[in-house]
């Protein structure tokens, strides 16, 4: 595994010696390993927290996992969901996938073959990371999922750092309150006034001197615009 794609794991499993044997061999390989044992804390890890990929055993203390598949596709639809679990009947991997799962293996399983599964999913996902967004003071490491303001690193939520993307992907644009909260949280996800806290806390974390200040701009009544900056003004 390269070492330089900088990706993160998240493990969702209750099986402590499952957690701690993948952990060890995938972060041998330079890969950020993160542990969750049960859904809700899986869950939570993902809404504030930039993860790239999970290993997800469907049977969990507190919720079914195919619950976790369809809760994080209402908010993420580019994470990447590798299901290894004890189940081994064709109706639970049928229903996984429908959900939203990209692959589906059973336990026992052979790391190799697993290792080998989770570089065809970032190799998938490889040409829309390998790229930066320089916007002024700010930049984006699509690669890394890192933010920049004047060089020094910007520690977004999950949330934040997706609302900020969907800005830079429509920069110059206004992009309407519903657009973003469609894209973010789904059909039933914030209002408007959800919103403008988490821009608030973008706003908080980005505005640190009158350039920066300038990158957000919001259009009363319409939604919220990422304007380009000349580093010259």
């Amino acid at each position: 595994m390269d070492t330089r794609l900088n990706k993160t794991i998240l493990i969702i499993d209750e099986d402590k010696s499952i957690q701690h044997y993948l952990r060890n061999e995938l972060s041998s390989r330079g890969l950020k390993v993160f542990l969750a044992s049960s859904a809700q804390e899986g869950v939570d890890f993902c809404i504030k927290n930039v993860v790239d990929l999970i290993i997800l055993e469907l049977n969990l203390p507190d919720k079914d996992g195919m619950n976790v598949i369809e809760f994080l596709r209402t908010f993420n639809a580019t994470i990447s969901i590798i299901v290894v679990s004890k189940r081994n009947n064709i109706d639970d991997k049928i229903l996984a996938l429908d959900a939203g799962a990209n692959d589906y293996m059973t336990k026992p399983f052979n790391f190799l073959e697993l290792l080998a599964r989770i570089r065809k999913e970032f190799r998938y996902h490889k040409e829309e990371d390998e790229h930066l967004l320089i916007n002024g003071p700010l930049t984006i490491d699509y690669g890394g999922k890192c933010v920049y303001l004047n060089g020094t690193e910007v520690h977004l939520t999950n949330f934040e750092y997706k609302i900020l993307l969907i800005l830079a992907s429509n920069i110059g644009k206004v992009v309407s309150y519903e657009e973003l909260i469609n894209s973010v949280w789904g059909n039933n996800g914030q209002d408007q006034n959800g919103l403008r806290v988490f821009m608030a806390g973008i706003r908080k974390k980005i505005g640190k001197d009158a350039l920066s200040r300038k990158l957000i701009r919001t259009c009363v009544g319409m939604g919220y615009r990422m304007d380009y900056i000349n580093l010259g003004e």
